[in-house]
Parts: structure tokens; sequence; C-alpha cells
């Protein structure tokens, strides 16, 4: 009997460091930093070189996803893509995507890129660009700073076809994926010897 719980408690301390170690990567939430409510402005074209930019400042290290505010319902999606590029401060491009337009909605908030690894604190800078397109293209959304600006875009500039537009930000949400805060961790470390001594305690039998 003593040796089934020398087992259980030797099991139990590998099996809550595992945990502790693996958790971080495996049980995450999820955090959505937007723009605050305000009117809004619209670029009506991203062709031809008019590429629209948006500088922005990470938070956390992981964005699950970046929404912008896209309206395609009064130009034609039969052909072209939009290019997504985005450009970190040192590393180059740390992320691409195409989407073709017609798989964008009529309008609303679209999810334009998944999945990007950062270095919160850095400066980061976003790009889109309608390319081979019918006509000019969908309409990009943007937002005065003073009032709407999140805090990934505060303060960070706004370009179109190379040009500043003055005290504006890219309509857009960033979702991030973050580990638990470490107090949640210990709800799962109660729960962990739990489950070994219940396996033990049948064992005996």
């Amino acid at each position: 009997m003593k040796k089934i719980y020398l087992v259980s408690a030797a099991l139990i301390a590998a099996a809550i460091t595992a945990f502790l170690c693996a958790a971080p990567r495996l049980i995450r939430t999820t955090i959505l930093s937007e723009n605050k409510v305000s009117y809004e402005q619209p670029i009506p074209s991203i062709t031809d070189g008019r590429i629209l930019s948006q500088q922005f400042v990470p938070q956390y290290e992981m964005i699950k996803n970046i929404e912008v505010y896209i309206n395609a319902l009064s130009c034609s999606r039969a052909q072209g893509y939009l290019r997504i590029s985005i450009s970190g401060p040192d590393t180059g491009i740390a992320y691409e995507n195409q989407l073709a337009l017609s798989a964008l909605p009529e309008y609303g908030m679209t999810s334009i890129a998944n999945d990007i690894s950062v270095i919160p604190g850095n400066t980061y800078t976003l790009s889109l660009e309608a390319v081979d397109t019918a006509d000019d293209g969908p309409a990009i959304s943007f937002y005065p700073t003073m009032i709407a600006a999140n805090a990934e875009e505060q303060g960070r500039e706004l370009t179109y076809g190379g040009l500043p537009l003055a005290d504006s930000v890219l309509r857009a949400s960033f979702r991030y994926s973050v580990p638990l805060a470490p107090i949640n961790y210990l709800a799962y470390c109660f729960f962990i010897p739990f489950v070994i001594l219940f396996f033990a305690e049948r064992l005996k039998k």
C-alpha cells in the first residue's frame, strides 16, 4: 500500500510539472481590442498602387486574427483579390496573405490575417492593396484618431498611396490568443492529484 502511495506522489509531481510546462501553449483565452464608436469615412479604392497602410503596436505576442471593415457592395467581385502584408521593424515581412474578392462579404468586419507571431511593443505596418480588379475594388473604412483609436493604433500613422492621412486610423480590431493568468491553473493542479489518487484507490481493490 505504501508503494502505491509513493508511486502516486511521484506521478502527481510529474503530471503537475508537465501540465505547468504545457498549459500556457495549450490552454489559452482570447482578448479583443477594437476601435471606439465613431463616424466612419471610406477610402474608395486601394487599386493601382494606392496602398493603404496602418502602423500598429501589438499588445501581446500572438495575434489570433485582425479584422478590418470592408465594403465590397458597389464593386465587381468577379475577379481580383485583396493583398495583405504585415511588415515588422527588423524582420521584413512578418505575414502575407491574399483573399479573392469573390470570397469577401458585401460589407462588414472581415478577417484578413490569422495566427501572427509578433513582438509586443514593436511597431508593425499592415498594408492592404486590391490587385487585378475589374474596377476600383472594395472601399476600406477609417476613423478619426482622437475619438476612435484603439491601443494598437494610438499615435501611429495611417498612409494612403504613400501619403499620410492626418488624424486617422484604420477601422480594425485585433484579437489575441494569450495564456491564462497563472492563478487559473491552480484549479487544474488540484484536479490532477484527485484523478491520480482516485485510480490509485481503485488499484488497491
